[in-house]
């Protein structure tokens, strides 16, 4: 079997230190940090430490947060706001020493979800 990209980069500790770096470029953002204002961050963090596990392979019944649509609806998320989301999360992996091709398939994994997110 092959070795996941969660797997491969060291599991829960790497990612939760990639979501957790991924969150300080988030909220240096105006743009973005309007979306999670009145978010316990720590909160916040522990659901996203499980979706970007996911996204890197691990098996879904790993996340337990509630839905996508559900979870963002209400927020008034835009397209650029989603894609720029991908932007930072791409650099914090590069910065992570991720390959390029890891970054691109945990990019296809998370883009899924534009549809359940991006309300505008």
């Amino acid at each position: 079997m092959e070795a996941t990209i969660f797997d491969k980069y060291g599991g829960i500790p790497v990612v939760t230190d990639i979501v957790r770096d991924f969150y300080k470029r988030v909220l240096r953002r105006p743009n973005l940090r309007r979306y999670f204002l009145n978010v316990e961050v720590d909160h916040l963090i522990q659901h996203q430490v499980a979706f970007v596990s996911v996204a890197m392979g691990r098996m879904p019944h790993h996340y337990v947060g509630r839905n996508m649509r559900t979870a963002h609806q209400g927020r008034g998320i835009t397209g650029a706001s989603f894609d720029l989301m991908l932007d930072l999360l791409s650099d914090t992996l590069r910065s992570h020493e991720f390959a390029e091709d890891d970054i691109d398939q945990v990019m296809v994994n998370i883009k899924r979800y534009k549809s359940q997110i991006v309300e505008r």
